[in-house]
């Protein structure tokens, strides 16, 4: 990465665009230091039309009850057409104006309906409530009570009398003398009477309801026919997310724009460019600003220095593992090579069956071609394609399709006994078997480990020398002697045993000599440098190759379901006709769910065992993403 300054005394407008066209530099303000002035200014009008094109992609996606997803493929002739002959301000207009009185309506209909609510409790009193509150010397009360209680004839010598029904409630209505009411009210709750409270109504509750009905069907009728008005802006969908694109893209060119450094005599910009791309911002120079000088430097200790991960197309899909961690600070280690082939085996261990690898191969190829102009998607689907390329190996050398479907087919046929003979090892057939496959999981990790420390040992010696590297290089050693010292107990060659332990020992030692000369303090020191040790030990040695035992586990899992399906699904073949149907769904149904649920536990234990067994022995996070000047090209593509 190559930090640029731009100086020049022209118009930088046509320049500025032909770089977000190509979208290969990220721009920056000058540094305060050199005395430019930032006095571009754009206005509000941008993020104004920003605003209400937003709107009314909203709207269009509330009215269409989804998001709107895919491309819109135009050429630059359409496209400017569409943008030159959009009335933005006057589609704003009309359908904010149809959405706020949508609201209104909305807000009025719930009013309506809290009223109805609260009338249709009083709906049958033979009596106009003001004409109850009007009473000086009286006051009233209206309750309710279950209809299985009996009904009150009188309350403290008082007459009650029913005023309606409501559901499994009995309204009732009772007159006293005021001085009376917190006996009458106590006595209505002592018999858990429900007391209403009613407002002041001038006219019968019955009547009132009917104009609220007719009311709310004006109120309804009307909702309708602005919701018929709203969906007329589907017709103008695709001007729409083509107007949102360029508004987007016009406010990323005026923020640009505004980066630009003003003085007397000339004006500056400030970027970072990728050093192969520097030959097409020279020639851009020479076509809009011949008068520019461009002088280009290494970025400084103390740059936030952008990342962009640039590597063979083969290996682009591990970039979503590397992305979904953080990017790597600038000079250290970019991960996805590295992870690629332990990535792919660790997921392959996971899923462990031919068929289910087959079906996510299929998967993926479906999704490049439903979403071919959506970069990610297809980044993400070519990573399934090739973890479904790993898991069909893995499947042959275990004899897993669809489960255990190898020996239940009828043997005989060439095809069946070809596979069979690919078959290495199924952890499912017995003995040892089971055991092989966790040391097959743990081989893998150790490899893994292993190379994490090399590249660890290879970044610090690239950054601080031999002299400054006695640390990683003895983290290396001591997990190579470990695997040598057992590898000499397996295989009986004790001659080799008292040396390599010898030399283990030596590194050990070292190790937390180096670790303990880092502290101060002689108690700092006597601790660190047995921590170092027992971290070694704990992480590197068990801890981290243990942790692999999951791809174990899960692949284990997988075939132990699948074999599940296949018994019950064989099972229900015994059943006369109907059987067969049943058999068949539930080996379709029960397979689909089992490659679902061990999909999503591989990727998620896959990813997991890089993050946090690969990464940390050598990768740093934390790096900025390069943010290149770039039209926003969401929904639109230019052919």
């Amino acid at each position: 990465m190559k930090k640029f300054y731009l100086f020049f005394t022209g118009d930088p407008s046509d320049f500025l665009r032909e770089l977000q066209r190509e979208g290969y530099v990220e721009i920056t303000h000058l540094p305060e230091t050199l005395g430019f002035n930032n006095t571009f200014a754009s206005g509000d009008e941008p993020e104004e039309n920003l605003k209400k094109i937003e709107f009314l992609k909203e709207t269009v996606n509330k009215v269409e009850g989804k998001s709107f997803s895919g491309k819109i493929i135009l050429n630059a002739q359409e496209e400017e057409e569409i943008i030159k002959g959009f009335p933005l301000d006057a589609t704003y207009k009309k359908f904010y104006q149809i959405s706020r009185d949508i609201e209104q309506r909305n807000k009025i209909q719930e009013k309506l309906s809290s009223i109805r609510k609260e009338l249709s409790l009083i709906k049958d009193i033979p009596v106009i409530p003001q004409e109850l509150f009007s009473m000086k010397l009286f006051s009233f009360s209206l309750f309710l009570l279950p209809v299985k209680r009996k009904s009150p004839d009188n309350i403290l010598s008082f007459k009650v009398e029913e005023a309606g029904q409501h559901g499994q409630a009995s309204l009732y209505l009772i007159i006293f003398p005021i001085e009376k009411k917190n006996d009458i009210i106590r006595h209505i709750e002592d018999i858990n009477g429900t007391i209403l409270q009613i407002k002041r109504w001038n006219r019968f509750p019955s009547d009132i309801l009917k104009k609220i009905t007719q009311l709310e069907e004006n109120n309804q009728t009307r909702i309708k026919e602005l919701h018929t008005r709203l969906k007329e802006i589907s017709s103008m969908k695709y001007p729409i997310f083509v107007f949102y694109d360029y508004a987007l893209s016009v406010l990323q060119y005026l923020k640009a724009r505004k980066n630009t450094g003003i003085s007397k005599f000339v004006k500056g910009l400030r970027g970072w460019i990728k050093e192969h791309d520097v030959p097409r911002i020279e020639s851009l120079l020479n076509t809009f600003l011949p008068d520019g000088y461009l002088y280009l430097s290494n970025p400084d200790a103390n740059d936030e220095i952008p990342i962009a991960l640039e590597n063979k197309r083969g290996i682009e899909p591990f970039e979503v593992v590397t992305d979904l961690y953080g990017k790597p600070v600038y000079n250290n280690l970019d991960p996805s090579p590295h992870l690629s082939v332990f990535f792919l085996l660790s997921f392959a261990f996971c899923i462990t069956d031919a068929a289910y690898g087959i079906i996510l191969i299929i998967a993926s190829l479906l999704l490049m071609k439903k979403f071919k102009y959506a970069p990610g998607i297809i980044k993400f689907s070519r990573l399934i394609l090739y973890s479904g390329i790993a898991t069909i190996f893995m499947g042959v050398i275990t004899g897993s399709w669809f489960g255990d479907m190898l020996s239940r087919i009828p043997a005989g046929s060439l095809p069946v006994e070809t596979l069979k003979k690919l078959v290495i090892l199924n952890p499912l057939e017995g003995g040892n078997s089971a055991f092989i496959f966790l040391g097959w999981a743990l081989i893998l990790g150790y490899i893994q480990i292993i190379w994490g420390l090399y590249l660890n040992l290879s970044t610090s010696l690239k950054h601080h020398g031999f002299k400054n590297s006695g640390e990683p290089f003895s983290l290396l050693i001591i997990q190579v002697l470990v695997a040598l010292i057992i590898v000499a107990l397996v295989t009986s060659k004790n001659t080799l045993i008292l040396p390599l332990s010898s030399i283990l020992v030596f590194f050990f030692i070292y190790l937390m000599i180096l670790t303990g000369m880092t502290q101060k303090g002689f108690f700092m020191r006597i601790f660190w440098a047995v921590y170092s040790a027992y971290s070694v030990i704990a992480s590197n040695l068990l801890g981290d190759i243990l942790s692999y035992s999951r791809l174990f586990g899960l692949g284990l899992t997988t075939a132990v379901l699948g074999f599940v399906i296949n018994e019950m699904a064989f099972l229900l073949t015994g059943i006369p006709i109907v059987g067969y149907i049943i058999a068949a769904i539930l080996f379709i149904v029960g397979h689909m769910a089992n490659l679902g649920i061990n999909l999503l536990g591989g990727y998620v234990h896959t990813s997991r065992l890089q993050y946090l067994e690969f990464f940390t022995k050598f990768f740093e996070g934390g790096g900025r993403p390069f943010s290149p000047l770039a039209e926003p090209r969401k929904y639109t593509l230019i052919k």
